[in-house]
């Protein structure tokens, strides 16, 4: 059995404290948070300590196997390290930092203790998109030659009055990006491989607070496929991703939203009766090129819960799905785009680590802005 310790009952450490208590593998034996009457009454009907800050729970809890970090986004890098640095496995909530730097010391921690360091991209785990990731990798729609992705959902004031940390670069390390959109975008660097280049337009449209409510980017992949992205928490509208190859395309609108784990997930998928290479270049035909599509429903698809694939690793040995490394490469494409919208230039990776940690100073100073709509 795995003796874990949550940090964080808010949100989704409540989520993650009620599933250790019923885990075959796992035992939840301590929970830390400064609000210690709210952890006090979330662990009431099991054995488990409250502490009030992850020192004590680091200095006082004996026998302790691995941490699971729902904190606010400034604490993950610190609290991550502080308990790697104890021999301890530890599963943080998303983004794993705010800095690209601080994930490269993170991920160098968890190798130098070889304990698990697992981040929670739940978009991973979702049946849909181990079924899209299926079709992508069997060849089923030809080499990935272009993405369209918007994800555009409104977040009220009273969203950020509830948690101001989320409000500030200090806190949040970003608006739209991290918080909202860093589940798409390790979706597609799951999805795509690795980003090779980026630009990008960042812009507040109108909430009260300094971190990016609005983000278009275009990024390159290292595979040639290029993607068209847009995310917001201004406006709300219809959200699109497509996936065209040179055999054909994957599409999905809102309905069809593979990324809702409750909905039924299904999306379509059209293929060209030749590759487009063979269709684009035939003398003796003429119009376009007319997929024919069929609806992919994906009910069936087995995939794996997070927490799972963290306690068997850790257990067992091995890597989990969502672990240290592969996380590093969505906060890096993050980064990028905070870069590039900021800086108004094209950024190609890896992200000069010095660079990104001068210009995020600057965001904290108030010594760079953001585009206003104004």
């Amino acid at each position: 059995m795995l003796k874990t310790a949550v940090v964080g009952v808010r949100g989704v450490g409540r989520g993650h404290v009620q599933a250790l208590t019923r885990h075959a593998r796992a035992n939840l034996v301590a929970v830390a948070d400064i609000d210690t009457t709210a952890a006090s009454a979330l662990v009431d009907a099991v054995d488990a300590r409250v502490c009030a800050s992850l020192d004590e729970l680091l200095d006082d809890v004996d026998g302790l196997d691995a941490v699971i970090i729902a904190t606010p986004h400034y604490l993950h890098a610190p609290m991550s390290l502080a308990a790697l640095e104890r021999g301890l496995h530890v599963y943080v909530e998303k983004p794993i930092a705010i800095r690209i730097s601080d994930a490269d010391r993170m991920v160098e921690a968890a190798d130098r203790a070889q304990r698990v360091l697992a981040v929670g991209h739940q978009y991973r785990t979702y049946a849909g998109n181990h079924r899209l990731k299926q079709i992508i990798d069997s060849g089923a729609i030809g080499q990935v030659q272009r993405v369209v992705w918007q994800w555009l959902e409104t977040r009220p004031e009273s969203y950020y009055d509830r948690d101001p940390w989320r409000s500030s670069w200090a806190h949040a390390g970003g608006g739209v990006l991290l918080n909202q959109a860093s589940h798409d975008i390790d979706l597609l660097c799951w999805l795509l491989g690795p980003p090779e280049e980026v630009s990008a337009t960042l812009m507040n449209r109108g909430h009260r607070h300094e971190v990016e409510d609005t983000a278009v980017a275009t990024v390159r992949f290292a595979s040639g496929a290029l993607a068209s992205l847009q995310f917001s928490t201004w406006d709300r509208c219809l959200n699109y991703r497509q996936i065209a190859g040179e055999s054909g395309s994957i599409l999905w609108q809102d309905e069809r939203n593979a990324n809702v784990p409750d909905r039924p997930e299904v999306f379509r998928i059209g293929r060209y009766e030749r590759p487009l290479t063979e269709l684009i270049g035939r003398k003796d035909a003429a119009g376009r090129a007319v997929p024919a599509w069929e609806d992919v429903d994906c009910g069936q698809v087995a995939s794996p819960s997070l927490l799972d694939s963290f306690i068997d690793a850790a257990l067992d040995g091995g890597i989990p799905i969502t672990d240290g490394r592969s996380a590093r490469v969505t906060t890096e494409l993050i980064c990028a785009i905070l870069l590039a919208g900021i800086r108004r230039e094209v950024i190609r990776l890896p992200v000069d680590r010095d660079l990104f940690d001068k210009l995020f100073d600057d965001l904290i100073a108030g010594r760079a802005r953001l585009l206003s709509s104004s």
